[in-house]
């Protein structure tokens, strides 16, 4: 069991701040990656429509770091997914990167990355692989961070 796979409290899908949990504990970087971009599009998938609304109001506070961007551009990339407006707080300047952040460093996954990101990850200059974006979260194998969810 990994890590990630041992915390004992799961972000809800209708509390945004919970997904800035790993920020605040110094996870690795992959974790919150991981949590951000595979685990929130997830839960959010299995929402009421008035409960994705009601998660989308909600507006999570800030952290100072790259991850504001990362998680604005996710919740806005969600939020146009399933029909819904992207919520304000998304277009506050603090969720914003000066300076483009293309996650990964491979030469070849940046560049697919830079040409397929949707458009809310270029907006906000935090730049995730785009495989990671898939109907299921980007997830190749089975992920279960919380057992006692399912």
């Amino acid at each position: 069991m990994t890590d990630l796979q041992q915390r004992d409290t799961p972000p809800s899908p209708l509390w945004l701040d919970g997904y800035l949990v790993g920020i605040e504990e110094d996870w690795p970087e992959a974790d919150i990656y991981r949590l951000i971009v595979c685990g929130l599009p997830r839960n959010f998938h299995v929402l009421p429509a008035a409960e994705q609304r009601a998660a989308l109001a909600g507006r999570p506070r800030l952290t100072g770091t790259k991850w504001d961007a990362l998680l604005a551009a996710t919740v806005e990339h969600v939020a146009r997914q399933h029909g819904h407006d992207a919520p304000a707080w998304v277009d506050e300047p603090e969720r914003f990167l000066d300076s483009t952040w293309v996650v990964f460093s491979s030469p070849l996954i940046r560049a697919n990355a830079l040409m397929y990101s949707p458009a809310a990850f270029l907006r906000h200059g935090a730049i995730p692989d785009p495989r990671d974006l898939d109907g299921r979260g980007g997830e190749r194998h089975q992920w279960t961070p919380w057992p006692s969810l399912f």
